[in-house]
């Protein structure tokens, strides 16, 4: 019924040729009040008068303008009513169609709610239909070469609207939202064009719009890279120095030492993502951090494990990156990359670094890397003769020093670790029964200097660590006691099963459990360590080991104990058994000495009988005491302590010589008891390396002082010295992530230039990887809404906002791409974490052989060795992007954008303000689609709200688009609205300058 009154009102209007005004007047006479005209299809009432004959009715047109300035109608049905129009054979009415779009586009909005939902799909609607008067056009041409002077004038103004829709940015980003709307629809706007690609190129017609054709590709292919963003990089190019990686790689290599080389290849792209570096300085960047770190430590334990990261593990690094980060299609040479090549370049500029290496590992540092790596294909013999020239008065001047003087090169013995470890797997693979004596000699060899910790690290390294536990294991099973072996063969046995033992514990208290043992193994050693090993943040009851304990075979060995000379060898209680029945004779003695019915004479002598047999039972009796030690009281552990250090009473002359190989043994159960202690009563000065080495530092300092110190010392150099990195994991711990973040923020804003503010942001940033999870939840609902809400105006201002906002966006990014690619990591975290989430096991790469004989490197996983391979499966894991977040970090970010939102209360624009648009702007130029889960955490109201106080010029639509999901309903809803309201008031501020 409406629809014919509005009919027949256009008619008289047409008739008595009423002015737009008065047609204006008369036609809400007969809409009610507050309808949109929409609803009684008021365009298509007016656009099917104007479209009656061959001609277009220009007065009618008119009206139609004027109800799109009166808000009568929406330019949403307006431009679907007009791309509805199909009669292209009336060339006058397609050319004033496209004259009133020339005229009314450039001012397309929306008013409510109900034209934002159809907008985008009528914007791709008209498209489509500029399409195909464009494709009519062209092909008039194929056929007939030639265009006549109407064809020529609706070919030009069709451009200049498509030009027009191109410029326009709210409408380039409504047709972003549109193709996602219907891909199949958007789908043929893209046939229509190839079709008029092949026309133009079949007819060699060349409009005389200049850039038609690049137009015409962008709304075939609209992306969001189409649409303005300005970035907030205070630096838009790779700053000259970076400050972030060495102390990243710091990080990992104290922390997760076990994990695959993807692990580290998934942080590193992280990094090349957030600082925009180029494959040849990410590579330099790698390289110059193993570098600067190996120059750095003192410890042998640490020389090792960095000597095996920079010569085993960097090369494997960049070989996964180089095949990550190669275009499809791309050729590179086979017997070098280029990247590499580039990156050495850029080292021999780092004259100083290089001159030092050489002279503290006592060689030519760059001819011993480049050597090694020949041989993996990244540089071939022409380049290390190169370098190596170069380099060339170096070497002279370390040829000339006196030999005396040089210290060994720790490289050479690194390098040549790696031979000793296969011999060593491959002697473990044997058969146990005819390789026993061979095998004991084999593994005490290892225990002699440090060449335990050499093989440990460069398994570590080339993933060869597990291999090399899970044959101990096997070892120390086949050699569990046998009943009635008698003399050498006995003998031979019980040494190996010590041997083995220890260097289980060993390995176990230096990487953790989780990192070198299955979950359910069923090994009397894994049973050993799931039930009475204590290990750092992993408390056991000992309640639960006096339990275990068979009380036959506890009253056995007391009375067995308890003797002079006990002879343990006539007992009918196997060497496993009574590491497991221990606990329960230590309760024992305990509480007989409690009591007084033991004399400490009585005890020293039972301890003095557990320790003589083998060094195995002394570690198992300092687990319980240990883990007793935990369970009492201040004054109740005097006594355990005590017994404790008779174990660490060195033997007579006369126990030393009765036993084979008693030196490496005794040395490294002392390390392991000394490292038990040390987990349960700190000393202020440990002695022992394995106690550095698991960086168990205690100090009487307070934290603060602590921190001061190094901090002082970590701002000086530069990068992050691994005894810093230790004693701020220990503060970590001690202080909590929330007291450590806050401090090294404290730090960022006493800076007072950009330059020194980006460079303490990169440490900082590289220091919460200590437990980056952890640490980011801190920083987001402690640390920095305290920040901001309490001292804005003090020492918090521009740029500190800014470095601020961009930490937390790193943070949030690494947290929820570590949690990522965990999952694809080839070994756990270390047990240090306090993420206690398992990590899946994933094998999808084949190590380098080192040797001609295959059964030594079958169990690895670590190295590349056939880039399809890799291409295939790999980089599908590290390119993914998780599906979850943790819940923890997901309740963070959402408590963080609810303090944005309260910050929005308000319309005036301020520091808090300008905060929370930086935030989620670097939130997006970064993390980009990575952050996805964390976009989708965004408040309804947030965006529109900082709309409403912040200027249209710094938000653009592309970073509108970009914010959400355009996959989803509520996500395309969501974008048009923002992008409907931005658009309102970017017309207002042009109305008001007008």
């Amino acid at each position: 019924m409406k629809e014919n009154k509005i009919l027949k009102l256009i008619h008289v209007a047409w008739r008595e040729r009423w002015s737009d005004s008065q047609f204006g007047i008369n036609i809400k006479n007969v809409l009610p009040r507050g309808v949109s005209g929409d609803v009684y299809n008021l365009a298509d009432c007016i656009l099917q008068q104007a479209l009656i004959g061959s001609t277009a009715n220009p007065l009618v047109l008119n009206y139609l303008k004027h109800s799109l300035c009166a808000h009568l109608v929406s330019h949403a049905a307006v431009l679907r009513r007009i791309a509805k129009y199909e009669h292209f054979e009336r060339l006058y009415c397609t050319t004033s169609l496209l004259d009133f779009l020339d005229s009314v586009i450039a001012g397309a909005t929306c008013r409510a709610k109900t034209e934002e939902a159809i907008l985008p799909g009528a914007v791709v609607s008209l498209i489509n239909w500029l399409m195909q008067v464009f494709a009519m056009i062209t092909a008039h041409y194929e056929i007939h070469r030639e265009l006549n002077s109407e064809q020529s004038y609706m070919l030009g103004q069709c451009c200049l609207v498509i030009e027009k829709v191109i410029k326009n940015q709210f409408l380039m980003a409504t047709i972003y939202v549109g193709c996602h709307e219907d891909p199949d629809y958007y789908g043929q706007i893209r046939e229509r064009y190839a079709a008029i690609k092949t026309s133009l190129t079949n007819s060699n017609f060349s409009p005389t719009h200049p850039s038609i054709e690049t137009y015409l590709h962008q709304l075939a292919y609209v992306d969001v890279h189409h649409l303005d963003m300005p970035l907030l990089d205070i630096q838009p190019k790779p700053e000259p120095v970076t400050y972030c990686v060495q102390p990243l790689l710091t990080v990992d290599v104290l922390l997760n030492p076990c994990n695959d080389t993807s692990y580290y290849v998934a942080k590193m792209q992280m990094v090349q993502r957030l600082k925009k570096f180029s494959n040849t300085r990410l590579f330099y960047e790698i390289v110059r951090a193993g570098f600067v770190s190996l120059s750095n430590v003192m410890e042998t334990t640490h020389d090792t494990m960095w000597g095996a990261f920079t010569f085993f593990k960097v090369p494997q690094i960049i070989k996964q990156l180089q095949a990550l980060n190669r275009a499809v299609g791309e050729q590179t040479p086979n017997d070098y990359i280029p990247e590499v090549v580039e990156a050495i370049e850029l080292l021999l500029e780092d004259k100083l670094l290089l001159d030092f290496m050489d002279s503290k590992c006592s060689c030519n540092i760059i001819e011993y890397l480049l050597n090694d790596w020949t041989k993996q294909h990244l540089v071939n013999d022409m380049h290390v003769k190169h370098f190596a020239a170069q380099r060339e008065g170096t070497s002279v001047l370390l040829q000339k020093r006196d030999a005396s003087a040089q210290a060994p090169s720790i490289i050479n013995f690194i390098i040549r670790a790696e031979v000793p470890l296969s011999g060593v797997l491959k002697t473990l693979s044997t058969d146990y029964n005819k390789v026993q004596e061979a095998l004991l000699g084999v593994l005490c060899q290892v225990l002699v200097g440090n060449s335990f910790d050499l093989i440990l690290s460069v398994a570590t390294v080339e993933g060869r660590l597990k291999t090399f536990v899970s044959r101990l294991i096997q070892c120390n099973e086949n050699s569990k006691q046998v009943p009635g072996e008698m003399g050498k063969a006995s003998i031979i046995r019980s040494t190996l099963f010590d041997v083995s033992f220890l260097m289980l514990t060993f390995i176990v208290q230096t990487y953790g459990s989780d990192a070198v043992l299955s979950n359910n193994g069923d090994s009397f050693f894994e049973k050993w360590v799931r039930e009475c090993m204590v290990e750092r943040n992993k408390p056991k009851n000992p309640r639960n080991m006096i339990v275990m304990c068979d009380e036959n075979m506890v009253d056995e060995l007391l009375l067995n104990l308890s003797k002079p000379e006990p002879q343990l060898k006539n007992i009918n209680i196997t060497w496993q058994d009574i590491c497991l029945n221990l606990p329960g004779v230590l309760y024992q003695v305990l509480i007989a000495w409690e009591k007084e019915t033991l004399s400490s004479g009585d005890v020293k002598n039972i301890l003095d009988n557990i320790k003589r047999r083998l060094f195995s039972f002394s570690v198992c009796a300092t687990s319980f005491l240990c883990a007793y030690m935990c369970s009492v009281k201040e004054n109740e552990l005097l006594k355990p302590l005590n017994m404790i250090q008779q174990f660490l009473a060195p033997p007579s002359a006369e126990e030393m010589s009765s036993q084979e190989n008693i030196k490496e043994r005794l040395g490294l159960s002392f390390q392991i008891i000394r490292k038990m202690q040390h987990d349960v009563r700190p000393t202020v000065n440990p002695k022992s390396r394995s106690i550095t080495l698991v960086q168990n530092l205690v100090s009487q300092t307070p934290l603060m002082d602590q921190f001061r110190d190094v901090w002082r010392t970590v701002n000086e150099n530069g990068w992050l010295p691994i005894r810093a990195a230790q004693i701020l994991e220990s503060l970590l711990h001690a202080g909590g992530a929330a007291w450590l973040t806050t401090r090294l923020l404290e730090e960022i804003l006493k800076c007072k230039y950009i330059h020194d503010m980006m460079k303490t942001m990169d440490i900082v940033f590289a220091i919460l990887h200590l437990d980056i999870e952890l640490s980011t939840e801190a920083l987001l609902t402690q640390v920095v809404p305290a920040m901001i809400q309490n001292r804005q105006g003090e020492d918090i201002d521009e740029p500190h906002l800014h470095v601020l906002a961009r930490l937390c966006v790193y943070c949030i990014i690494s947290a929820v791409e570590t949690r990522h690619y965990r999952n694809f990591s080839y070994q756990k975290k270390r047990s240090r974490s306090h993420d206690g989430d398992d990590m899946d096991l994933n094998n999808t790469v084949k190590m380098r052989k080192i040797n001609t004989d295959s059964s030594d490197n079958s169990s690895s996983n670590d190295f590349l060795g056939d880039s399809n391979l890799f291409n295939t499966h790999a980089s599908t894991h590290l390119r993914n992007t998780p599906n979850q977040l943790k819940e923890s970090l997901q309740n963070s970010i959402q408590y963080i954008f609810k303090i944005f939102q309260q910050f929005l209360q308000t319309d005036k624009l301020s520091l808090k303000v300008y905060f929370v648009y930086q935030f989620v702007s670097l939130l997006v130029e970064c993390g980009q689609e990575r952050v996805r889960l964390v976009l989708n955490l965004l408040p309804t109201n947030l965006i529109s709200n900082l709309l409403k106080v912040m200027l249209t010029d710094q938000i653009s639509v592309g970073l509108i688009a970009r914010l959400y999901d355009l996959r989803t309903s509520c996500g395309r809803q969501a974008a048009i609205a923002d992008l409907t309201l931005w658009r309102n008031l970017k017309l207002k501020e042009q109305s008001i300058h007008l």
